[in-house]
């Protein structure tokens, strides 16, 4: 890890580290949506501060990116504390160094994240398509191939992923006629995935079509741990990263509602 990180100045071995790292990337793995929907560009590093959007445009016949716009990178961060008592306790008995901290940390990391990508999308889409009433064998089907329809004629191709709520997928999934699942026929047109987003309202269903070409996240900063020193006897960490949702073509995102 790069000095500018501090890691080498916490009193906790390489094990202990290894440990926390492991919990932030399984977090990370199991809660992200956005990264699943699109392509990631980078990491790039810390030090990257901005990244270019390039827009497409005919010249002489010939499609071309146009003089690209460049906008910030945000950093998003949470921090957690290892009480030295706790340190204590887990090389002197069996019980282990509880990172249930490290857990919220970064889970608040990752919900940031995931508004940061899921809000921008939504702010991106034209007026909504008719969401359909998701109680009722064929409506989401119908909803979601409407929605597809209006990507394709706007030029985007497949991939499309879906982004829902909870318990729109649980109306979705629960679904069955004639030995005929509804979630598998949305799955079947979504290639991208059906992805469920717990900040994502009830009411709302975002379609994504999901090229690299149409939208991507860039990532100076991986989500990392740092040390920023001791409070008393005590430890204080930070989880954080760096990173801009790039929508380059905006007709990529659809909304039912």
């Amino acid at each position: 890890m790069s000095d500018y990180l501090l890691r080498e100045d916490a009193p906790i071995s390489p094990e202990t580290w290894a440990k926390i790292d492991e919990m932030v990337v399984t977090v990370a793995r199991k809660n992200l949506v956005g990264r699943k929907v699109l392509e990631i560009a980078g990491p790039l590093g810390w030090g990257v501060g901005q990244a270019p959007i390039f827009g497409f445009g005919l010249s002489d016949d010939a499609w071309v990116a146009e003089a690209p716009q460049y906008t910030d990178l945000k950093e998003i961060a949470a921090e957690f504390t290892l009480k030295a008592q706790h340190l204590a306790m887990a090389e002197q008995t069996p019980y282990g160094l509880d990172l249930g901290a490290v857990a919220m940390a970064t889970l608040k990391v990752t919900a940031e994240e995931d508004g940061i990508v899921v809000d921008g999308l939504k702010s991106k889409a034209k007026g909504p398509m008719p969401l359909g009433d998701w109680t009722v064998m064929g409506e989401p089907f119908a909803a979601v191939a409407q929605g597809i329809a209006r990507l394709r004629k706007a030029g985007i191709d497949e991939p499309y992923a879906l982004i829902l709520s909870p318990l729109k997928y649980a109306q979705l999934a629960s679904l069955m006629q004639h030995g005929r699942r509804e979630l598998a026929m949305v799955e079947s047109v979504v290639k991208g995935g059906v992805h469920p987003y717990v900040a994502m309202p009830d009411d709302q269903v975002l379609l994504v079509g999901a090229a690299s070409w149409n939208a991507d996240i860039v990532l100076g900063q991986d989500i990392v741990t740092a040390y920023l020193g001791n409070e008393g006897l005590d430890h204080r960490f930070r989880v954080f990263e760096t990173l801009v949702l790039r929508v380059k073509r905006p007709e990529c995102v659809c909304v039912l509602a």
